[in-house]
């Protein structure tokens, strides 16, 4: 028994060891940051900004600051700055969510951009470029789309949509995590792309004007949402008409047989599986038609949707 103890002792010690040397490598890259101009920083949030709305002022377009550091709010005349490749919309003590807790850090974060793939194909999910084509048949970018890339986490799939949009398109990809944000701001940077606004933001009041928007994806951030009815809710008073929605996440089906496991989640983690099957009423109350969804495995759903014309 001491040997056995012995052994499982070793082992622990050997894999903590492996962690922290893995975390000690990437802190270079956690915390490398985008070096972005003041002329480049002043033209993406001019092209943003009669999109954009303050929560001091939900009703107006904010003022550009002549150096590029931020928005001004016509309102009040309060300044939400534009640093390091993020415009930060949102209070230091936001309420998180269990699960956005554990996101936000500069070390999972990491892990999460690292490791995101591998996770996901635990889950049944496809390589991440089958992925992105599997979503790009249904949501069908296009250059000089404006496209919120909601719930954008690192920016993996924030930078494929900017890559298809051009420098005619705006891609806004908003999330509440300034860790999550950090990362995706330097893989927008890494690849030079100067058509993407990244929001630290909230899904349930969306910082956006209505009607601007013509394509909404949200990748793996639904099932995170503590009001997925009030999200949607938004998507649509933002979506211009005819806009389409897609989205990823973990999801029940009907007669789930994981249903006790998937609420326990729920319960402890506030990590919700969403009944896809069940959201072709309120999706149809909003205005959305031609409503598709599909389980991957028994974890994990993807759902399209279109919004009318009228």
């Amino acid at each position: 028994m001491q040997l056995k103890a012995l052994v499982r002792l070793g082992a622990s010690a050997a894999f903590l060891a492996g962690g922290y040397r893995l975390w000690q490598k990437a802190q270079p890259q956690i915390t490398q940051q985008p070096d972005l101009g003041i002329e480049w920083s002043q033209r993406l949030l001019t092209r943003a900004a009669p999109l954009v709305r303050l929560p001091t002022a939900p009703d107006q377009p904010p003022d550009v600051l002549a150096d590029g550091s931020g928005l001004r709010c016509p309102a009040t005349g309060r300044i939400y700055p534009f640093h390091e490749g993020v415009l930060d919309l949102l209070p230091d003590e936001i309420v998180l969510t269990e699960t956005q807790h554990v996101l936000n850090t500069p070390t999972t974060a990491w892990i999460y951009d690292r490791f995101r793939d591998m996770l996901m194909r635990l889950f049944g999910l496809p390589e991440f470029a089958v992925e992105v084509t599997a979503i790009q048949r249904a949501l069908r970018v296009e250059p000089g789309d404006v496209l919120l890339d909601l719930a954008c986490g690192h920016g993996n799939f924030t930078v494929e949509w900017a890559k298809r949009i051009g420098s005619a398109g705006l891609v806004i990809g908003l999330d509440i995590s300034p860790a999550m944000l950090a990362r995706a701001a330097t893989h927008v940077n890494r690849w030079g792309l100067e058509n993407v606004l990244l929001i630290r933001g909230d899904a349930l009041r969306l910082p956006l004007a209505d009607r601007g928007i013509t394509k909404v994806n949200c990748s793996g951030g639904f099932h995170q949402l503590p009001d997925l009815n009030q999200a949607l809710r938004e998507i649509a008073r933002v979506s211009a008409p005819g806009a389409t929605l897609t989205a990823s996440t973990f999801a029940a089906g009907p007669n789930d047989r994981r249903a006790a496991l998937k609420d326990w989640f729920r319960r402890h983690f506030a990590l919700h599986f969403v009944p896809l099957a069940e959201l072709d009423e309120p999706l149809a109350a909003l205005g959305y038609s031609e409503y598709r969804w599909s389980l991957s495995g028994e974890w994990f759903g993807y759902l399209a949707a279109q919004r009318s014309q009228a």
